[in-house]
C-alpha cells in the first residue's frame, strides 16, 4: 500500500512540474511574437519611404514654389553693340554674372574694316559720328521690353562718343521708370561722358555710374565687372 501511495505522489509531482514547464514556455514565447509584429510594421513603414527617409506625403514636391520670395522682382537685360568683339566679351561676362538676358544690337548694314578706319576722315563711321542726326538702322527688336526693370547697355567709344546706332536704340524703346547701367570699351578714352549723354536722352530713367573696360582687358574683365556691380548695387535696383 505504501508503495502504491508513493507511486501516486511521484506521478502527481511529475504532472505538477510538467504544468509549470508549459507555463514558462508560453511566457517566454510572447516577446518573440511581439518582435515579429514590430518587424512587420517597420517593413511596412520602410516601404512607404524613399532614400531620404521621408514619406512621400511629407516631402516637398519638385517644382513647387518656394515660400522665401514672391517672384515679383523685375528682370535684367544686357544690351550691347560690338563691332570688333571687345564689348561683346564684356557683355557676355556681365550677363553670366547677373543671370540676365542678352541682346545684341545688330546693324542692318554691317560695319566693315574700311568703315571703321580711324585714319580716314571719309569712312562711314566717321561720317555718322560727325552727323548728330544719323540713326543707323537696327535689325530685329526686343520682345516684351517692358518686362525689364534694369537694362545694362554696352558699346565701344567712337570718336569720343557712343556709336550713332546707340542713339537709334535709345530712340526706339521707352525707358521711363527703368534703371540704365552703361558700360563701354575703348583703347583708353574712358567713358567720355556717355552716362550723362544717356541721362539726357532718357530723362525718365535712372542712369547709374558707368564702367569702362580697356580693349586689352575685355576678355578677362570678370573682376572689373564684379567690382562695378558691387559699387552700383545692382541687387537694390532689381
Amino acid at each position: 500500500m505504501k508503495k502504491f501511495l508513493s507511486v501516486l505522489m511521484t506521478l502527481a509531482i511529475m504532472l505538477s512540474l510538467a504544468a509549470c514547464g508549459s507555463g514558462k514556455d508560453t511566457e517566454e514565447s510572447s516577446p518573440g511574437i511581439e518582435s515579429e509584429l514590430q518587424t512587420a510594421e517597420e517593413s511596412s513603414t520602410n516601404e512607404n519611404m524613399d532614400e531620404t527617409g521621408l514619406s512621400p506625403d511629407t516631402q516637398e514636391q519638385p517644382g513647387e514654389p518656394s515660400e522665401e520670395g514672391d517672384g515679383s522682382e523685375g528682370k535684367a537685360l544686357v544690351v550691347y553693340f560690338s563691332a570688333t568683339g571687345n564689348t561683346k566679351a564684356v557683355a557676355e561676362t556681365l550677363a553670366g554674372l547677373q543671370g540676365a538676358d542678352l541682346y545684341e544690337i545688330v546693324p542692318e548694314q554691317p560695319y566693315t574694316d574700311e568703315d571703321l578706319n580711324y585714319n580716314d576722315r571719309n569712312t562711314r563711321a566717321t561720317a555718322e559720328q560727325n552727323d548728330p542726326d544719323a540713326r543707323p538702322a537696327i535689325q530685329g527688336g526686343i520682345t516684351d521690353f517692358e518686362q525689364y526693370d534694369v537694362v545694362y547697355v554696352g558699346y565701344p567709344i567712337w570718336w569720343g562718343d557712343m556709336p550713332r546706332i546707340l542713339y537709334t536704340f535709345f530712340d526706339t524703346y521707352d525707358f521711363d521708370g527703368k534703371t540704365i547701367a552703361p558700360f563701354c570699351t575703348s583703347g583708353g578714352s574712358g567713358l567720355s561722358g556717355t552716362p550723362g549723354t544717356i541721362a539726357g536722352l532718357e530723362e525718365g530713367a535712372v542712369v547709374l555710374d558707368g564702367l569702362h573696360v580697356n580693349d586689352s582687358a575685355a576678355d578677362s574683365a570678370e573682376n572689373s565687372v564684379s567690382e562695378w556691380l558691387d559699387s552700383i548695387g545692382p541687387a537694390e535696383q532689381e
